[in-house]
């Protein structure tokens, strides 16, 4: 059988262009000295075709052919089809195969083996297994290393498998094979079970019960069963929940054991009543009288919505219907906490991007749940409260604030009442009160409720609100103009961003450190105190604040007084920014976005949240505000990202 990679180097080579040996090394994940020995292979197996390998000092290597040849063809011919033992290709399939193979591996592995196994250098292989644990230490595992012998997982077989889930769940799992017949009978032993009891779980998490027990099957065929019995006692506060799904589990073991041959011994039937204890649609069991909301989880939810109100300002403690959303999430969710099970959230990223100030609501909210069970909420876990706090946001919505506007004319009052009426027509809808006067009443005007001027001649007296010339006879253009700028929030830009909290280049090691310069400089600026920073330290210990996109966003626990703020800094070089108490997780950062809101941001928050948002998540802005750095590019961008919102 001819290598993976020799046929690997052909596919590369043949693409076009020259690669010289240190690109084809970091594409093939090898050594320098691989990729000339991988040369000599093609080479050897080019002899007798018209194909070549040219060699182009300063440029590197490609592929060449002769007459009558086809290098797709010679391909076909040279490496034909083969039930051959799969090797991945990228890093991360690298990562995932790497860590199910030693999952699934009896006995100690050697590094050789390895290495050879996956057709890379032992530098790759050690760069890879660095990342293989660290994916093992967020489910309690290690590596253990015995000289001569390899390297093999140490840990408890709970933990394993909802490690394999999660390998499995980044991407098609090899070693737990996509056997779709196994899965089709797997899903039909959960429905009879499920249908005989009436039990309910959504979609995406029957997906996840039925990749669990085929993970559970996997292993039990290998001899590896979970390590104790779970104790129903474990669930005294849904022990209605727990009953319910321990029946169901013990319909679906008999199922199993009929269609596999398996035995399940009782500890599995308690690990499949687990999974679906923190899987159940409790609202069904809500209306069936079959469960209670108990006074504790309502006290938890009350907590949530009045850590939220504090941070945001946002009162949300008479909307029934959000309450029992977040305590129907709740029971099930506390299940899942408990022993560490991740609800994957194919959603994450829309929410993200579409409901970022509910999704950061939803990080505030977690806080509590952090505090009381220790533990980190994951970002699927808090995409799930996201949407709930979206849909109360909706409900509270009234649309943009409207605004009260003084129109001047020079030519009469009468030419005034008749401006008057066309701008009722054409922007009636963002309109509280229009005032209208001639050029010569503005020095005696009460400018106290008024948003903006719109003059038809230039003022020659100052006045205290944005002041915008315009023609008597507005065309299209300039109405387009006026409706997005009484759409938009006013001043998002103007009200938050401040070219003295721009800071274009932070030096600084790790978080704290940029969190101490940046509170440091708002400090000096603002005024505030000593609590300001240690309201913004207790909110970063509590949950993750950093969004991905090498962007963060940290902020104080409650909102502080005074007007509201964003420091933004640009660090020297990114730096890894770990997640709150409670978890492993971590990510780089080089954009720090410090945000401070009061109690008088109402109806703008939602659009500073979304214009901010689309900043934060964009690629292709990050990298601009990180070349420049500069605070025009900044404002450039956000205005950028407003007037985008409003097409």
């Amino acid at each position: 059988m001819k290598g993976r990679r020799t046929e690997q180097l052909f596919q590369i080579l043949s693409e076009g262009g020259y690669s010289t040996a240190d690109e084809l090394a970091e594409k093939l994940g090898v050594s320098n000295k691989t990729v000339r020995n991988t040369i000599k292979e093609l080479e050897k197996e080019l002899e007798g075709t018209n194909a070549f390998v040219r060699v182009k000092y300063g440029s590197g290597y490609t592929l060449e052919c002769g007459e009558g040849e086809n290098l797709e063809e010679l391909r076909k011919k040279l490496f034909p089809a083969e039930p051959a033992a799969y090797c991945p290709d990228t890093p991360d399939e690298r990562i995932c195969y790497l860590a199910e193979y030693l999952f699934f591996t009896e006995n100690y592995v050697k590094m050789d083996t390895l290495s050879e196994l996956m057709f890379v250098s032992k530098r790759v292989l050690s760069d890879d297994l660095k990342k293989v644990e660290k994916i093992l230490a967020r489910h309690h595992l290690t590596i253990e290393r015995k000289p001569g012998y390899g390297i093999r997982v140490e840990g408890d077989e709970f933990d394993k498998r909802l490690c394999i889930a999660e390998l499995v769940t980044r991407r098609s799992g090899i070693i737990v094979k996509d056997n779709r017949r196994e899965l089709e009978l797997v899903s039909d032993c959960i429905g009879m079970a499920f249908r005989k009891y009436d039990f309910e779980v959504n979609g995406v998490m029957l997906d996840s019960l039925i990749m669990h027990i085929c993970i559970a099957l996997e292993r039990i065929r290998q001899g590896h069963y979970v390590d104790m019995p779970l104790n129903p006692d474990d669930y005294e506060k849904n022990e209605s929940l727990y009953d319910k799904a321990r029946l169901v589990a013990e319909e679906i073991v008999k199922e199993l054991e009929e269609e596999f041959h398996i035995d399940f011994p009782e500890s599995e039937i308690g690990y499949i009543a687990l999974h679906l204890s923190g899987k159940a649609d409790v609202e069904g069991a809500l209306e069936s009288g079959n469960l209670v909301i108990s006074e504790e989880v309502n006290s938890v939810v009350t907590e949530m919505l009045r850590t939220v109100y504090d941070a945001f300002q946002v009162d949300f403690m008479e909307d029934l219907e959000l309450r029992m959303s977040l305590c129907r999430h709740l029971v099930p969710l506390a299940i899942r906490l408990e022993h560490n099970i991740n609800m994957r959230n194919p959603l994450l990223e829309d929410i993200k991007e579409k409901f970022t100030l509910a999704y950061a609501m939803a990080l505030q909210a977690s806080t509590v749940l952090n505090k009381q069970t220790g533990k980190q909420m994951t970002d699927d876990e808090t995409g799930y409260i996201a949407l709930a706090f979206a849909l109360a946001l909706q409900r509270k919505q009234t649309g943009p604030p409207k605004k009260n506007i003084l129109l001047v004319c020079a030519s009469g009052r009468g030419s005034a009442q008749l401006l008057k009426y066309k701008y009722m027509e054409e922007f009636g809808r963002y309109v509280g009160k229009m005032e209208v006067c001639d050029v010569n009443q503005v020095p005696s005007v009460d400018f106290t409720d008024i948003d903006y001027v719109f003059t038809t001649v230039p003022l020659q007296h100052h006045v205290p609100v944005p002041v915008r010339e315009v023609q008597y006879f507005i065309g299209e253009k300039e109405v387009g103009d006026i409706r997005r700028m009484f759409s938009r929030a006013d001043g998002v830009i103007e009200k938050y961003y401040f070219q003295e909290l721009f800071i274009p280049s932070l030096k600084a090691s790790n978080k704290w450190e940029v969190i101490r310069k940046m509170c440091d400089l708002v400090m000096e600026k603002r005024g505030l105190s000593e609590e300001f920073y240690n309201s913004v330290a207790e909110r970063e210990r509590l949950a993750k604040t950093a969004f991905g996109n090498l962007v963060a966003m940290p902020h104080p626990y409650k909102a502080q007084p005074g007007d509201p703020f964003v420091c933004v800094a640009v660090l020297e070089n990114p730096i890894v920014w770990e997640a709150g108490e409670g978890t492993e997780s971590e990510e780089e950062v080089q954009v720090v976005f410090l945000v401070s809101l009061d109690a008088g941001v109402g109806d703008e928050l939602q659009k500073f949240y979304d214009v901010t948002s689309r900043l934060m998540l964009s690629p292709k802005y990050i990298q601009k505000l990180i070349r420049h750095r500069s605070f025009d590019q900044l404002v450039s961008s956000l205005k950028h990202m407003e007037d985008s919102e409003e097409e």
